[in-house]
């Protein structure tokens, strides 16, 4: 079997276990007509139907089956007898034998709840079992077995019984309605109890939001230079100062600067004492001077 044709097959089987619980061994039922076809083109019936199932398989074939190749007059009755000797037989309800093929159709009725495959070559037969949801079909074709594709009846139940798995039960739906139906009037409750009425808005909050406060610059300290002429500034106050008392230092002053000041107080204040101090130093240096001369005089040697 090529390749590709297995892959398919395979798939197949894969979407019938899936979806309706097909398990291997997979129970193969196979109608007379099916073995007396495979008979006369020499096909290995068993070992063609494993492949095409891909996976082991048990056969089955059922009472009226066996009769009616009992009473056929084909050429290749001796090897279809011995052929469905290998399988096992399947007990069906008739006591009396009927045709092979009315016997697959009444076994396998409207929902194929053994899970079985069927290998047939009637067409009738084949077009009834299209119509039962998950039954994989299988004929030979020129010397091969086929498995026929997927039936949109399958499909279709396929998808169905999905919805039912992932959907609610009828009783779970009418909770559910019973449960919304409530919350809705407890809702409705709510709002005729509260009715909202339209009031003055809140202040905008943009509006009642703080500033934000301003980063404080450090500030840098004063050069020398800087210091030095503020403490200037600072002792060119015009202080009043008396003869005899001391002017007060200020604070930051050096012992200069307040010596400094008190000098220049000083001779602003006191003028007029300053000038009687000047004359009486020229005297007294004038005085000194003539001592000196009358002393050197005294002291030369007479001619």
């Amino acid at each position: 079997m090529r390749a590709k044709r297995a892959k398919s097959y395979r798939k197949a089987m894969q979407f019938y276990q899936q979806a309706f619980g097909f398990r291997e061994p997979y129970q193969i039922l196979v109608s007379p007509d099916f073995i007396l076809a495979g008979v006369s083109k020499q096909v290995p019936v068993k070992a063609r139907l494993e492949e095409a199932v891909q996976g082991q398989a048990k056969f089955l074939v059922t009472h009226c089956g066996i009769s009616e190749l009992l009473k056929t007059t084909s050429e290749f009755r001796t090897q279809a007898i011995a052929a469905s000797k290998e399988f096992e037989k399947r007990r069906c309800p008739h006591q009396e034998p009927i045709p092979g093929l009315d016997c697959v159709r009444e076994i396998m009725g409207d929902e194929n709840k053994n899970n079985y495959c069927v290998a047939v070559q009637d067409d009738d037969l084949r077009a009834k079992l299209r119509t039962v949801p998950g039954v994989p079909i299988l004929h030979v074709k020129q010397s091969v077995v086929v498995l026929e594709r997927k039936s949109q009846v399958a499909k279709d139940a396929s998808r169905q019984m999905e919805k039912d798995k992932l959907g609610l039960s009828e009783l779970e739906r009418s909770m559910l309605r019973a449960v919304k139906k409530q919350a809705n009037e407890a809702r409705n409750e709510k709002r005729k109890k509260k009715k909202k009425t339209a009031g003055p808005k809140g202040p905008n909050p943009l509006s009642i939001k703080k500033a934000a406060k301003k980063p404080q610059i450090p500030v840098k300290a004063a050069k020398p230079s800087q210091e030095k002429s503020a403490s200037n500034a600072s002792a060119t106050v015009p202080v009043v100062a008396t003869s005899g008392t001391k002017r007060p230092r200020s604070e930051g002053e050096t012992s200069v600067q307040t010596a400094k000041a008190a000098t220049v107080s000083g001779n602003s204040a006191t003028s007029e004492e300053g000038a009687k101090h000047k004359r009486k130093r020229n005297r007294s240096a004038k005085n000194r001077g003539t001592a000196n001369d009358s002393a050197a005089a005294s002291q030369a040697p007479s001619s």
